[in-house]
């Protein structure tokens, strides 16, 4: 090719065709799997699913994107219902960019898809490794062929048909218990001190007073995770740092890793069994009363969290019935 004689002249023009290459087997990908979506629109919708609403210049800035680039990119996605604007509260001049519910839905299935993208484009440079002008010129090669395409679906296919497993902490999966949490967390709030002990020491903070931690696995991949806390109360525990990785909420691994968590709460013979969480988290209320946990009238005496504005108790394993476990909570 005519660039690659160019040497590092052309790294920037060989940079953008390496570029177009991704997007288009991408989006051959998508194609593949019956997925209407774009591969331009992933880093703003990605953004706003993971870090919450936005606005342009925002956005722009964490995405190495020009402005001009993302409010163009924006009015497109606004118009074919992948974004809304919305008034920002804390300034009415500015507008934020946010996910509709349809979208959040279409974007929550999209898990398996990127996870086998990113697998087989590891799986790419692991074959390729070498000084970068080599690199370079075996990846435009191999990305002008059908091969890479060819390995992302089988990977996907492999994920897609691949059951959620709940396994127990391994210090070699530490890293995900803070990065799926911090995840949810820094969306909707900011980590408090208790968050960060907990997440940065899981093992001085969980499990060495008597917790416990389980993950919720795809074929290998981590998708959410949860953990059993040792009240200071003798036989409480806590439901606590309970999160599914965005994309991955169609596999039904909340559910499970609740119903692993009471197992394991019943394996203890514990006596009680709560969590306190947020009213701004809908769904994953819901899920909690699926599951027996019971909304109480007031917030848990003593509670470590400032966010925190709903306290359930588990009504299926209780030692005392909830109304006498809430009126003792009341009195202390």
């Amino acid at each position: 090719m005519f660039l690659q004689s160019q040497g590092e002249l052309a790294l920037g023009s060989r940079f953008k065709a390496l570029s177009e290459h991704c997007y288009r087997i991408a989006n051959a990908a998508y194609r593949a799997t019956g997925i209407e979506f774009d591969a331009h629109w992933f880093p703003v919708l990605r953004y706003v699913q993971v870090r919450g609403p936005g606005t342009v210049t925002q956005i722009a800035q964490a995405i190495g994107q020009t402005h001009s680039a993302v409010s163009q990119l924006a009015t497109r996605l606004v118009r074919e219902g992948w974004l809304v604007r919305k008034s920002d509260r804390a300034d009415a001049r500015r507008s934020l960019l946010d996910l509709p519910l349809e979208a959040e839905r279409r974007l929550a299935d999209m898990g398996p898809i990127w996870t086998a993208i990113r697998r087989a484009t590891n799986a790419l440079l692991a074959r390729h490794a070498g000084d970068l002008s080599t690199a370079m010129a075996a990846l435009e090669k191999e990305l002008s062929s059908e091969r890479v395409l060819q390995d992302i679906l089988a990977r996907h296919a492999r994920l897609a048909a691949a059951d959620v497993e709940i396994t127990p902490f391994e210090p070699a999966l530490r890293e995900h218990f803070h990065r799926i949490n911090a995840q949810w967390l820094e969306r909707y709030w900011s980590l408090e001190p208790i968050d960060r002990d907990v997440l940065c020491q899981p093992e001085k903070h969980v499990l060495e007073p008597g917790g416990a931690i389980l993950y919720a696995r795809v074929d290998g991949e981590v998708i959410g995770t949860v953990a059993l806390l040792k009240d200071a109360a003798v036989g409480e525990y806590e439901v606590s740092k309970m999160g599914v990785e965005a994309g991955w909420r169609g596999k039904g691994a909340g559910r499970l890793l609740l119903d692993a968590v009471i197992a394991e709460f019943r394996r203890r013979k514990g006596k009680l069994l709560f969590l306190e969480s947020n009213s701004k988290l809908g769904p994953a209320l819901k899920l909690y009363e699926s599951v027996g946990f019971v909304r109480q009238p007031a917030l848990r005496p003593g509670s470590h969290y400032a966010r925190s504005d709903v306290y359930m108790i588990y009504a299926g394993a209780t030692a005392l019935p909830v109304a006498l476990v809430a009126k003792r909570n009341r009195n202390r």
